[in-house]
C-alpha cells in the first residue's frame, strides 16, 4: 500500500495509523451528513410552526376566526299521534284524534261481555284407603294360611291319612311341635307320607309350610321317615 514495504514493522505501523485516520475521517463525514439532515428537518418543522402561529395571530386581529362547521338542523316534524287505545292504529301527522262512535263502543263492550270463559272443573283426587300389608304371623293365622293351600300337595303320590292315623312326626330330627302342626294343616300325618316325598314334593311342602329352603333335605326327613315306617311295619315291632 502506497508503495511501502508491508514486511517492515515501521512501515506496518504507519499503514495502520493511516487506515485509522482514514476510518475516522469517513466516520466524521457520515456523522456530519446525518446531523445536517436532522438539523434541516428541525428547521423546516420550526418554520411550519411559525407560519401556523402567524396565521392564527392574523385571524385573531381580523376578527374572523375559522369556526367549525355546524351540523344542519333536523327538519321539524311532529310525531304521529298515538291513540290511547292500543288496538287502534296510530294516526298520521294530524294531531286531531279520530272520534269514536258511541254506538260502536257499546256494541264492542257488549260483545266482549258476552264472551263465555270456560270453567275448568276442579279435579278431586280419589281417596285411596290405606291397606295394611303386614302379614299376620300368629300361629292360628299361619296354620290357616297353610291349610288353605293344602290342595297343592300331590296326595295321589304320597298317600292320604287322617288325624286318627297320625304318627309322632316329632321323632324326625328337625321337626318340632309347631312344624308338626303345620304338616297336619296340610294333611300330612304319617311317616309313610313323608317317606314317599319326591324332590318335587319336598320343594312344594317346604314352600307351603314356609320353612327354610333346603332344610328338609339337609335334615334327611325322607330317610328318617322311611326308617321309622319300616320299623313300625316290621312284625317284630
Amino acid at each position: 500500500m502506497f508503495g511501502l514495504d508491508p514486511f517492515s514493522q515501521p512501515v506496518a505501523i504507519i499503514e495502520i495509523v493511516l487506515l485509522l485516520m482514514l476510518a475516522a475521517f469517513i466516520g466524521w463525514l457520515v456523522g456530519r451528513m446525518v446531523l445536517s439532515g436532522r438539523v434541516n428537518a428541525l428547521r423546516s418543522s420550526i418554520a411550519e410552526s411559525r407560519a401556523e402561529l402567524e396565521r392564527c395571530q392574523q385571524a385573531k386581529l381580523t376578527g374572523s376566526p375559522s369556526a367549525p362547521a355546524m351540523p344542519e338542523p333536523l327538519p321539524d316534524t311532529q310525531p304521529a299521534f298515538v291513540h290511547a287505545d292500543p288496538l287502534l292504529p296510530a294516526l298520521t301527522n294530524d294531531s286531531t284524534p279520530e272520534l269514536i262512535d258511541a254506538d260502536s263502543t257499546e256494541s264492542l263492550v257488549s260483545s266482549s261481555a258476552n264472551v263465555l270463559i270456560p270453567q275448568i272443573p276442579s279435579v278431586v283426587p280419589p281417596v285411596i284407603p290405606a291397606i295394611d300389608v303386614r302379614l299376620d304371623n300368629s300361629e292360628a293365622a299361619v296354620l290357616s294360611r297353610i291349610a288353605a293351600r293344602a290342595s297343592e300337595v300331590n296326595f295321589d303320590r304320597i298317600g292320604r291319612a287322617t288325624a286318627t292315623e297320625a304318627d309322632d312326626l316329632k321323632d324326625i330330627v328337625g321337626i318340632g311341635p309347631f312344624l308338626e302342626r303345620k304338616l297336619h294343616s296340610l294333611g300330612i300325618y304319617t311317616f309313610r307320607q313323608v317317606a314317599n316325598f319326591t324332590k318335587e314334593d319336598i320343594d312344594k311342602v317346604n314352600e307351603l309350610i314356609e320353612f327354610f329352603p333346603g332344610r328338609i333335605e339337609r335334615d334327611e326327613w325322607v330317610k328318617q321317615a322311611k326308617a321309622f315306617y319300616e320299623r313300625k311295619s316290621s312284625p317284630t315291632s
